[in-house]
């Protein structure tokens, strides 16, 4: 018990002790007794008497050529042209279509996020959860998506979704998309 202390207070002492250096300097110059003018301050030299002048660099101007490049304000997308009144679908109709739609229709297939698989029984069967965390159970023909996409199959490696596009040509192709378990 005694070799402890005498431990402890030799490390203490090398602690303290052992920071040495210098020590600080003040910073504040000497106090005039009071009474007595301070002397006065050395004067500063004087500025020379020719002053060089030392001018800036010529600037370089940039010069933006159009030609042969893409107008960067020009959308990349382009909407279609309205259709004429006679042949446009009336507004209640899509509106029907709309109210009559599931929780599933109205979400884009990439909002969806597949959790579970069961694919290996006579009706496989697939939960998927929206952003929110609620989840939706799926089966083969189930639809899904804003694109009239519709469950094809449910296998191991995931959902295939078959859903409508629509080509450059403006008419309707059919897509098969895969919500996979894990990402790749």
């Amino acid at each position: 018990m005694k070799g402890l202390g005498v431990v402890i207070f030799l490390s203490i002492i090398l602690i303290c002790g052992g920071c040495g250096g210098e020590p600080a300097k003040s910073t504040k110059g000497p106090v005039p007794p009071a009474g007595k003018q301070p002397p006065p301050a050395a004067k500063a030299a004087p500025p020379p008497a020719a002053e060089v002048k030392v001018e800036p660099p010529p600037l370089v101007t940039y010069v933006y050529n159009p030609q042969g490049k893409p107008d960067p304000f020009k959308p990349l997308i382009v909407e279609r042209p309205e259709i004429p009144r006679s042949k446009k679908v009336p507004e209640k109709a899509i509106e029907e279509v709309s109210s009559k739609a599931t929780p599933l229709e109205r979400m884009e297939l990439s909002q969806l996020k597949l959790v579970a698989l069961i694919w290996n029984i006579q009706e496989p069967k697939a939960m998927v959860e929206d952003g929110t965390g609620k989840g939706y159970i799926l089966a083969q023909g189930t639809p899904l998506g804003k694109n009239k996409g519709r469950v094809s199959q449910i296998t191991s490696a995931g959902v295939v979704v078959l859903e409508q596009y629509e080509t450059s040509t403006g008419k309707l192709g059919t897509r098969a998309v895969t919500l996979k378990l894990y990402p790749d």
